[in-house]
């Protein structure tokens, strides 16, 4: 970790420029991958129409008749409950529970970048934060999660699979003849939308009912989680929507409910010998969420039946199944029969990036020189056996190195993998506490900074400070407080923005649509707005200026309106000059003077080879292949040039408030740039305004 970044930027001055390009798109949305690490760019019209699609299904949705008021009914609604079992709610807690500044949960969607034979689905998801029911969920969530361990056939984690897989290899291995099994796995379609609200209730139910202590009673926590599955409120763009049925993922509960609903209309079903026909077959069976995996000791035959058995048990849970008598992929792991017994290893979809967080990120030094001991000791645990566990080393060693990780970083985090027993690694031997039990713990979060001094050490020397009152003395001591660092913006957060909001100048490509107005010009239309050549018809207007009420971005194949009257006198204009041989580069400037005035100092630049635009160097570089003019004469030089490119004034702008005119050129100009995406980031040739000069 030689190369964090011991203070300032860690990210080059290009690489800025590009992030704020990509802020100001309009017409585009990036999304990151649903599973791993990487972003989908897309158009926004696909984006809504996917969700569109989505909530248009009455089966799940309902438009909501009277948004104005929904909130304040769904407040009402809780304070009935609240009214009805007070005797169970502290006052305390009846306080909190009803957020005054609620407002619409929203949608959003994470694209599937492993599935891409299918189009790349999309993964729904209602976000819950600040909506009227997100306390409720999260109090309904404190009583469902500890019940999840009573699930038997639910998994935690990866970890928790592998040990079900040693315990079941110990199982065969003790057997006299153990008979071949075929690995197979099912997938639960759409799982959180397709669970009626009566399954799940009922599943709640039964599960808290199971309760040692019945406070609250059952009664009060189903009647919570019944409000916020028929108060789930969402909005996307101006669409405000209620969920008919189904969880949405999101809620902090969500996922306790849907595992509870899957264990009774499934598991429990699967695994009882008097319900399914096909029990004697079923020889290991887990669910982590939606996804199954099952040691079948049938036949192909009979496991096809048991496909379409389980495909009938509920009319909305559909499950789509693979098989395989050698190898099966199920979470990260790659499951491989091998005699009697079933070996794991590392597995990683074809999408995965292997996108580990990069040393020379602005992080402190610990998080950094971690990475690669986590990545190798899960290598480890992964890993059945010797070989793949070293191929495994061998090859995420190389994904390390790939993102900038010391070679002798890495490999210490690999010796010390070697050196960690499985066991451990896996839980079947429990970690010593090291926190302190003594007192309650306070963390002092602070946002990391290289220039920060050691925050730990800053806390001990200063520790003097807190003994200075009794209350402060009681509280704090050396292993009390702790240095917690927030985190700041990644580029997930830089580009990405879950909450949907709509842009009036968005467009399909192809289609017209009104420019963005200058804050100083008219709204309306007028029938003279355009690009005019003059009535002298010179040199510009005669050769390459175009008249038009449009124009076009090469790139987008957007088209705006100009709205305004522009000729070649006008001054203080923004210019669109398209090169004709390379039809995707163009030029945006901007001048103060009128265009024949700039045309001509353009025009001379890129006669006499002087390098003082992009659009004169872009010229000057190609002049001897595709942008070879003639200059032995203005004549052929006017008549050479004018095959190679055409200009359109686009805007004319006048001072903002209390900006002068040429702060608002070069502001007017950024913004078409980022429009038309004329930037190298596009594969354009304009700049950012370094805002000193004229362009």
């Amino acid at each position: 970790v030689s190369t964090q970044s011991t203070g300032g930027d860690n990210h080059t001055k290009e690489e800025r420029q590009a992030l704020q390009e990509m802020k100001s798109w309009k017409t585009t949305i990036i999304r990151p991958y649903d599973k791993g690490v990487g972003f989908i760019i897309d158009d926004v019209d696909s984006y809504k129409s996917r969700i569109q699609k989505e909530i248009s299904n009455p089966a799940n949705y309902s438009l909501v008749p009277n948004p104005a008021n929904a909130i304040a009914e769904i407040n009402n609604r809780i304070q009935v409950w609240m009214d009805k079992y007070s005797d169970q709610i502290s006052p305390k807690l009846q306080a909190w529970m009803i957020d005054k500044d609620a407002d619409f949960g929203y949608f959003y969607m994470n694209y599937k970048a492993h599935k891409p034979d299918k189009g790349y689905p999309g993964r729904m998801i209602t976000s819950g934060c600040g909506s009227p029911t997100e306390r409720l969920s999260s109090w309904c969530e404190y009583y469902l999660k500890p019940l999840m361990k009573k699930l038997p056939y639910r998994l935690e984690d990866t970890s928790h699979f592998i040990r079900k897989v040693i315990q079941y290899n110990d199982r065969r291995l003790d057997e006299d003849d153990p008979q071949p099994i075929i690995l197979c796995s099912w997938d639960i379609e759409a799982m959180y939308p397709n669970i009626a609200n009566e399954l799940g209730l009922e599943a709640c139910r039964k599960l808290l009912d199971s309760r040692d202590t019945l406070e609250p009673t059952t009664d009060c926590i189903v009647d919570a989680i019944q409000i916020t599955l028929e108060e789930n409120i969402a909005r996307f763009g101006d669409t405000v929507v209620k969920q008919c049925d189904g969880t949405a993922m999101g809620p902090d509960h969500a996922c306790s409910y849907a595992d509870a609903a899957a264990d009774l209309a499934l598991d429990q079903k699967v695994m009882d010998e008097d319900v399914n026909p096909f029990y004697r077959y079923v020889d290991d069976w887990s669910r982590f969420r939606d996804d199954i995996m099952c040691m079948w000791k049938g036949s192909e035959e009979e496991l096809l039946e048991f496909n379409t058995w389980i495909n009938n048990l509920h009319p909305r849970l559909k499950f789509t199944m693979e098989y395989s008598r050698s190898s099966i992929v199920f979470l990260d792991l790659r499951l491989t029969k091998d005699g009697p017994m079933v070996l794991t290893e590392m597995y990683s979809k074809s999408s995965d990036t292997h996108a580990y967080l990069m040393p020379t990120s602005c992080h402190p030094t610990h998080v950094c020189r971690n990475i690669p001991k986590g990545v190798m000791k899960r290598v480890r645990r992964n890993c059945t056996e010797d070989r793949t566990c070293e191929e495994g080393f061998l090859e995420y060693r190389q994904h390390l190195l790939n993102r900038g990780y010391g070679s002798s970083l890495v490999d210490q985090a690999i010796e010390e993998a070697r050196s960690t027993p499985r066991d451990q690694l896996l839980g079947f031997v429990e970690k010593e506490s090291t926190s302190s039990n003594s007192q309650n713990q306070y963390p002092l979060v602070v946002k990391f900074n290289p220039r920060l001094p050691p925050m730990s050490k800053f806390i001990h020397q200063n520790m003097h400070v807190l003994n200075l009152t009794e209350q402060t003395k009681s509280m704090f001591n050396k292993k009390s407080l702790f240095v917690s660092y927030k985190m700041e913006k990644n580029i997930l957060g830089m580009t990405t923005c879950n909450k949907f909001k709509e842009v009036t100048t968005a467009s399909s490509p192809g289609d017209t649509v009104a420019a963005p107005v200058n804050p100083v010009m008219p709204a309306s239309d007028d029938p003279n707005w355009g690009c005019h050549q003059c009535l002298k018809s010179c040199t510009l207007c005669k050769n390459f200026l175009v008249e038009s009420k449009t124009f076009t971005s090469p790139k987008t194949s957007q088209t705006f309106k100009i709205r305004s009257h522009i000729d070649c006198n006008t001054k203080n204009v923004i210019y669109l000059i398209l090169d004709l041989k390379c039809t995707e580069i163009f030029y945006i400037g901007y001048t103060t003077d009128c265009m024949a005035v700039r045309w001509r100092n353009h025009k001379s630049h890129i006669k006499k080879s002087i390098k003082s635009c992009e659009l004169a160097s872009h010229f000057i570089t190609l002049a001897s292949s595709t942008h070879k003019l003639d200059t032995s004469s203005q004549a052929k030089f006017t008549a050479d040039l004018k095959e190679h490119l055409s200009i359109v004034l686009i805007e004319s702008v006048r001072p903002q408030a209390g900006l002068d005119v040429e702060t608002t050129l070069k502001e007017r100009k950024d913004y078409w740039q980022g429009a038309l995406k004329s930037t190298p980031l596009f594969g354009g040739i304009n700049k950012r305004s370094n805002r000193s000069k004229k362009s």
